[in-house]
C-alpha cells in the first residue's frame, strides 16, 4: 500500500530530456518514434518507417557538459538527418543556437575530398516548454526564403519549433484542422503532462502511443530509472537557476567544481548499493575511469 502511495507521489514527463530520450530515442519505440515524426514533418510515411537511430545510448558526458544535451538523432533512408531536442524554457540565444547547432549537424557529415551536393538534408525538430517568443503557432516551420518572392533558396535547412505551451492551452485534440494535426496536439499534450491518468486517456485507442505510456510506467516502477530520471530534473532546475541569478564564468566554474564533488560522493554511494559502472557513469556524469578509481 505505502509502495502505491509513493508511486501517485512521483511523477514524470517527457519535458525531462532523459525521459524523452527513453519514450522516443531507443530500438523498442521506433514506432512510436515514426508516428510522432509522421504528425510532424510532411515526408511519405514509407520513408520514415525504415530510419536509422544514430545514438542510440545515454552517453555518461551528455549529463555533465556545457550544452548538456540529451536529444535523439536519426537518419531516414533517403540520407535526410534529423534531431530532436526537448527545450524546457526558451531563451533569448536559443534561435541562433539552434542554427549553430543545425549548420554542425549539416557540415559534418561532408567528408574530406566530397563534393557540396554530396551533404544530406538536415531537420532540427525543437520542442519548447515554457516562453516560445518567435510566433503564436503551435507548429512552426522555419526554411531560407527569398524575402520579396519567398521562393525556397534550397529545402536542406528546415527547422522546426513545437509549443508546449499552445498544445497545453487547447481542451481538445479533436478541434485540430486534420487528423494529422490532432493527432500532434495528442503527442504534445502527452510529452507536456506530468499527469499519468492525462497520458492513459491520451493513450486511448492509440496503440503506439499506450507503448510510450508503458515505457514511462517502466520508469515509473524500477528504481534506477527514477534515480536517473530525478538526477537529469535536479540538472535542469540547477542550470535554470544559474541562467536566473546570472553568474559570472568564476562563480560557475566554482559552481561546476562542487557539482564534480557532490557527483563522485554520489558515485561512491552508489557503488556501495551496488549499481554496475555503466549506470553510475550515465547518473553521475561521470567516466568509467573515474568511477572505477573510486
Amino acid at each position: 500500500m505505502t509502495e502505491n502511495k509513493a508511486d501517485d507521489v512521483f511523477k514524470i514527463t517527457l519535458r525531462n530530456d532523459y525521459a524523452f530520450k527513453r519514450v522516443f530515442g531507443t530500438e523498442e519505440n521506433k514506432a512510436v518514434l515514426q508516428d510522432f515524426l509522421d504528425c510532424v514533418l510532411d515526408i511519405p510515411i514509407k520513408d520514415i518507417e525504415d530510419l536509422e537511430l544514430l545514438d542510440k545510448e545515454f552517453h555518461n558526458d551528455s549529463l555533465s557538459d556545457k550544452t548538456g544535451i540529451l536529444d535523439v538523432k536519426l537518419r531516414l533512408k533517403d540520407g535526410t538527418v534529423i534531431d530532436i531536442e526537448i527545450q524546457n524554457r526558451w531563451n533569448d540565444e536559443f534561435a541562433q543556437r539552434t542554427v549553430f547547432y543545425w549548420a554542425k549537424m549539416y557540415t559534418e557529415n561532408l567528408q574530406k575530398g566530397e563534393v557540396y551536393t554530396k551533404l544530406p538534408k538536415c531537420i532540427t525538430i525543437n520542442i519548447v516548454g515554457e516562453g516560445f517568443k518567435l510566433n503564436e503557432l503551435l507548429h512552426s516551420e522555419y526554411r531560407v526564403l527569398e524575402k520579396r518572392l519567398y521562393t525556397e533558396l534550397s529545402d536542406e535547412l528546415e527547422i522546426h519549433f513545437l509549443n508546449l505551451a499552445k498544445a497545453k492551452e487547447k481542451q481538445s485534440a479533436g478541434t485540430a484542422p486534420d487528423e494529422k494535426t490532432q493527432r500532434l496536439v495528442k503527442w504534445l499534450k502527452f510529452i507536456e503532462t506530468d499527469d499519468k491518468e492525462v497520458r492513459a486517456m491520451l493513450a486511448d485507442n492509440s496503440p503506439v502511443m499506450e507503448q510510450a505510456n508503458e515505457t514511462v510506467d517502466v520508469m515509473l516502477q524500477d528504481p534506477k530509472e527514477r534515480w536517473l530520471y530525478e538526477n537529469r530534473m535536479k540538472y535542469e532546475h540547477d542550470k535554470a537557476s544559474w541562467e536566473h541569478f546570472g553568474y559570472t564564468k568564476g562563480m560557475k566554474a566554482g559552481l561546476y567544481k562542487g557539482a564534480y564533488q557532490k557527483s563522485l560522493e554520489t558515485a561512491k554511494n552508489l557503488l556501495n548499493m551496488q549499481f554496475s559502472i555503466d549506470t553510475i557513469s550515465k547518473a553521475t556524469g561521470l567516466s568509467r575511469e573515474e568511477v572505477e578509481k573510486l
